[in-house]
């Protein structure tokens, strides 16, 4: 029987900074990787790994999980693959839903159900995947026009800097394996490429965003968060209505002029 591995040593692997005197002990204390609340206070360790049972919880933003779904969250790589690393190829046809971790799960509302009945759970697999790919068209149309909207700042690099700081911050919370990374890609991509679905979506709403930024002269990042997700919100209510007609945007240099 293939036994899980060992917290402590995916912790290693992942290089985090642990509390020298509980280090090996049934609770042992690190620094935490996801809201780094302790990484200005010297002897604060908030994430508590436990050697035991092969779990971990962060005391500060509450974080928790087991082992597989530490090293997924620490990675970036999907869950999945996480496990075969692990224990194998699985050989039986597995449906993308039981790829979600518990955290994207929750994302579209799925984990209690999952863990009240299972049986329910899997009857609604097609229900399911399809609010997984809807999350995923819009936390990635949203996230690529913030990204637009950053790159277009001329002659304030140190400002495009820490923007994109914490933009990759808000991907990583959104649980959507190299989320970052896809929206560079799309970014980078020859122009001659088709574009996909949800940068299309994004370009729109950078565009209408960046000309609310120019009319306000506001560029603080949470206001335009703000403003993105409730033009996205509008733009949904009137797709539902069939107001919002199909439209080419060319994205090339994603361009918001």
């Amino acid at each position: 029987m293939t036994m899980l591995p060992s917290i402590l040593d995916v912790a290693q692997k992942y290089d985090l900074q642990f509390q020298s005197k509980s280090f090996g002990k049934k609770e042992s204390l690190a620094k935490c990787p996801f809201c780094k609340g302790d990484a200005s206070k010297r002897k604060k360790f908030y994430l508590s790994l436990n050697t035991q049972d092969q779990v971990y919880k962060c005391w500060y933003c509450k974080k928790s999980g087991g082992v597989l779904d530490f090293e997924v969250q620490l990675s970036g790589k999907p869950y999945l693959e996480i496990k075969q690393n692990y224990f194998g190829t699985c050989h039986q046809l597995c449906h993308p839903v039981y790829q979600l971790t518990p955290y994207q799960l929750e994302r579209i509302g799925w984990k209690d159900y999952k863990r009240r009945s299972f049986k329910q759970f899997q009857m609604h697999k097609k229900q399911i995947l399809n609010d997984w790919k809807q999350y995923t068209h819009e936390k990635l149309a949203l996230h690529y026009a913030i990204f637009l909207c950053i790159a277009h700042l001329e002659n304030q690099q140190k400002r495009q800097q820490e923007l994109l700081v914490w933009l990759i911050d808000k991907c990583w919370h959104a649980t959507i394996p190299n989320m970052y990374n896809r929206i560079q890609d799309e970014f980078l991509k020859e122009p001659n490429k088709a574009p996909k679905t949800w940068a299309v979506e994004g370009t729109i709403l950078g565009r209408l965003a960046w000309g609310t930024c120019l009319e306000t002269i506001d560029f603080d990042m949470d206001t335009l968060f703000v403003n993105i997700v409730f033009l996205q919100y509008l733009r949904k209510i009137e797709h539902k209505k069939g107001h919002v007609p199909n439209r080419n945007v060319s994205i090339s240099e994603g361009n918001l002029a």
